[in-house]
């Protein structure tokens, strides 16, 4: 502690003088007072941390000065100084107070023992008071945290749900009790399966726990509530990372899903109404074609060739709108079967052969060296293949290379296509299977198309529990790496195919 202050009261000039030599060399600031008197004036005016006071003084004896410490400075600490011959005296005033006393004589070793105890149980005064004021301003922080804590949970729209490793619901806020329709209010000490009934709520959080992951679910109206629910589960871990327990929020999406549900008739709709009329107009440009002799001499047939070009695009965006929105809207038909990966990607290079030879770009592929089958709708997947390996030689430039790849790994076959055209920027990439988003610049200027071909490669895909990564540089090229699970088929080495030819 800082330096300590000391008051010595005697009326013997010796005593105080050979207590002061016995403590001086300590660094102490030591003040001196010829009698009680004297002494109570310094006490009022200055603060000490130990006093040493003579019992029998002339005037104020030591008793004095003792009840005015007791009652007005009760943190100082007094000792005693007295005679054998009054030892009872000193007995007397430690009842009232004192911490000790000294007998006289005494040596310098011994007042400076009784001294350093004094100095020692103010020390440990201060660390107590120290410690309990931290304890009250943490009990204090831990109130206004808690009382914090319980309004954002109280206000929260989500409903939120804790429970323990056996499934025993420990808290909730109000919110669950109105999203979740609970009737058994209020839940808490009860197992979660006895409120929500439905098994998947039940297995999401069980496998959150589990595998100590987030999990997300939807549920449809009449799974929990009357409502679409976003759920997120994540597990709830202590210090040494073991999980204790769970934290589940429900989020209300029916809006969302009614809006979606709006934009989706829209589009269907407006797709149906304008499939009709450009169908009709497709024809008769056909029919002005065919049926005038003159037609491929005439300065009409390039006006012709533009129209029917244009018309195939309007046709080809339609289909997607309408095949994008059975995709979201969940009433797409899969015809699922074991196909023979080969079969697809063969049918795939046909198709876009002739888009490769009008650039001049080389469409290779390297097939890997055992049969495999996946379980797939033929037509949709190979919309989806074709969209990706359309795009890579459109965003090519002319005399170029697209190389697809195919190879097992892990139960899954990659399906990889792979190009060295203009690349795709990191700002864009994350947006690249969002509907009608096509990458804007110099280089993708007189490039057509809807920006609807990739937001119905990522639907395909992850119908068919398939996955989809992407790999870019700018000006280096692009990756597309399609992932789908294996079907139990004897796998044999696809001779006819290993040397397929560049075309």
């Amino acid at each position: 502690m800082e330096s300590v202050r000391i008051l010595i009261i005697d009326d013997e000039k010796v005593i105080r003088e050979g207590v002061e030599r016995a403590l001086g060399k300590r660094g102490y600031q030591i003040t001196q007072a010829e009698d009680g008197n004297k002494g109570l004036e310094l006490l009022k005016e200055n603060e000490f941390d130990i006093v040493l006071t003579d019992l029998m003084m002339p005037g104020m004896d030591g008793f004095a000065v003792l009840d005015w410490i007791r009652e007005n400075q009760p943190r100082v600490q007094v000792i005693v100084i007295t005679g054998f011959a009054t030892v009872t005296k000193a007995v007397t005033a430690m009842k009232q107070g004192a911490f000790d006393f000294v007998g006289k004589p005494f040596t310098p070793d011994y007042i400076r023992v009784v001294v350093d105890r004094a100095i020692d149980k103010l020390a440990m005064r201060a660390e107590t008071e120290r410690l309990r004021d931290e304890k009250n301003r943490g009990l204090e922080a831990i109130d206004k945290s808690q009382s914090r804590l319980k309004t954002v949970f109280g206000c929260m729209v989500e409903a939120v749900v804790i429970t323990d490793t056996e499934g025993i619901v420990v808290l909730h806020n109000p919110a669950a009790i109105k999203i979740l329709e609970i009737q058994t209010d209020p839940f808490i000490g009860k197992h979660l399966a006895a409120s929500i009934r439905d098994r998947a709520a039940i297995t999401m959080i069980n496998e959150a726990m589990g595998k100590a992951v987030v999990v997300t679910r939807e549920f449809a109206p009449g799974a929990i509530s009357r409502k679409f629910l976003r759920a997120y589960c994540s597990p709830v871990t202590n210090e040494q990372g073991a999980v204790i327990g769970s934290v589940t929020a429900f989020e209300d999406i029916s809006a969302h899903k009614e809006i979606d549900k709006m934009k989706s008739d829209f589009v269907a709709m407006v797709a149906h109404e304008l499939k009709s009329p450009l169908a009709s107009v497709e024809q008769m440009i056909y029919a002005l074609q065919v049926g005038c002799e003159h037609e491929a001499a005439s300065s009409c047939n390039a006006l012709h060739k533009r129209m029917t070009t244009r018309t195939k695009d309007l046709l080809r965006l339609i289909d997607n709108l309408l095949n994008l929105s059975k995709l979201e809207s969940g009433t797409v038909v899969f015809n699922l079967e074991a196909i023979r990966g080969e079969e697809i990607i063969r049918d795939v290079l046909e198709i876009a052969k002739p888009q490769a030879e009008g650039k001049g770009i080389r469409l290779g592929y390297v097939p890997c060296a055992e049969e495999w089958f996946f379980n797939v709708d033929y037509d949709h997947m190979r919309t989806a293949i074709m969209n990706i390996v359309s795009n890579s030689i459109k965003y090519t430039p002319d005399g170029g290379q697209v190389q697809l790849s195919t190879e097992i790994a892990g139960g899954f076959v990659n399906i990889v296509v792979e190009d060295n055209g203009i690349g795709i920027s990191r700002e864009d990439l994350p947006h690249i299977f969002d509907r009608f988003f096509r990458v804007k610049g110099k280089a993708t200027r007189h490039i057509t198309g809807s920006g609807l071909g990739l937001a119905l490669v990522k639907e395909v895909v992850l119908a068919h529990q398939g996955y989809i990564d992407v790999q870019s540089t700018p000006q280096v090229g692009t990756t597309f790496i399609l992932s789908f699970p294996l079907v139990g088929k004897n796998r044999g080495t696809v001779s006819e195919l290993q040397s397929l030819p560049e075309v």
